[in-house]
């Protein structure tokens, strides 16, 4: 047998030394390089606020507990939210699955994706029909976001008829609100078009065939079938639906204006809120893990827009993050412990 060809190419399924092939290689490399030039990029802004820890000292303390409290109303909006998408779901499901997913998403570059899938495998384990999970987690994140982005339409008015906003801060209203119906179109469009879902269906197959991923030949059928299920269980709970992911941001954004208080400041709430919204947006960015590094940056510079001085919206912007990230980001582990004991 003649030895193989020194110089002959190798394929991009091929293999490297070591067992590992170039597309997976490059699937971890990248990523991570992504995020570490984002976090170089960012550091000087992430400094800022993180040498706010010395001025937190003059943070009034009693407002600690109430941003812990309003932030725990804020889990459990999502905690019920999928209890509505998903029939059957118990509590304790729903509170471990979401809280190891969101400690996932927080940790690993790109972890939107990878918390998003360890949960729907939790789910799964625990009982829940895979593809009705999917969809209902889909569903789910497409009302939670369609609120966020729906915010700023409640302060257009009051910037159009009352006390004008700085430029930067109308330029996030009036994209927050195109984003807004341009969601709402897409939903409307998966709950009504099958072939949508099953053209939808089609492409996460060639993904799954190019990641080396075997997917059921049905899966097009399967999806619609279980879309229908997820829209069926929905059924007159929309409204409950909505109401609850609007709980899960209006707690969340009161958390802030806790935190602002707690520094001492008072600015108006409708800039505020046009600053939470923009400080949301930079988190769904999926370079940095739960956007860290971008949220700081971007809340410390609007809440500076908002009117809030700069030393003040650094140190705002460090309690809010210490509990709305950083506490929840602590929960993951206790609720996988929970979760294993259950479910061995």
């Amino acid at each position: 047998m003649e030895p193989p060809d020194a110089g002959a190419e190798l394929s991009a399924g091929d293999v490297v030394p070591g067992g590992f092939g170039w597309a997976r290689v490059a699937g971890r490399v990248v990523p991570l390089a992504a995020t570490g030039v984002a976090l170089y990029l960012l550091m000087p802004q992430l400094l800022a606020v993180f040498s706010a820890f010395p001025r937190l000292r003059a943070f009034q303390p009693l407002w600690y507990p109430a941003m812990v409290l309003l932030e725990a109303a804020s889990f459990a909006c999502v905690w019920q939210l999928q209890r509505i998408a998903i029939s059957g779901l118990s509590w304790f499901l729903s509170v471990t699955s979401q809280l190891v997913s969101n400690s996932i998403s927080r940790i690993v570059p790109g972890g939107i994706a990878v918390g998003g899938a360890v949960q729907f495998r939790m789910l799964n384990r625990g009982g829940c029909d895979p593809a009705a999970a999917g969809f209902a987690l889909t569903a789910t994140s497409m009302v939670t976001t369609g609120v966020v982005f729906g915010l700023p339409l409640v302060v257009l008015p009051v910037i159009a008829f009352g006390q004008p906003a700085p430029s930067g801060l109308t330029t996030i209203a009036t994209t927050g609100g195109l984003a807004f119906v341009l969601l709402v179109i897409v939903g409307v469009v998966l709950a009504w078009s099958d072939a949508t879902v099953r053209l939808l269906a089609r492409a996460v197959g060639r993904l799954a065939r190019l990641a080396r991923r075997s997917t059921p030949a049905d899966l097009p059928d399967v999806l619609v079938a279980r879309r229908t299920d997820v829209i069926r269980s929905l059924g007159k709970r929309w409204p409950a639906a909505v109401l609850t992911a609007a709980g899960k941001w209006g707690l969340d954004y009161l958390a802030l204006l806790a935190a602002l208080a707690g520094a001492g400041q008072h600015p108006r709430v409708s800039l505020v809120l046009l600053a939470y919204v923009a400080a949301n947006v930079l988190a769904m960015i999926p370079i940095t893990p739960g956007g860290l590094g971008f949220v700081e940056a971007g809340l410390t510079g609007t809440l500076a827009l908002a009117g809030v001085p700069a030393a003040a919206a650094a140190v705002s912007t460090l309690a809010y993050r210490l509990v709305s990230f950083w506490l929840p980001l602590a929960a993951g582990a206790p609720a996988w412990v929970a979760y294993r004991v259950r479910y061995r």
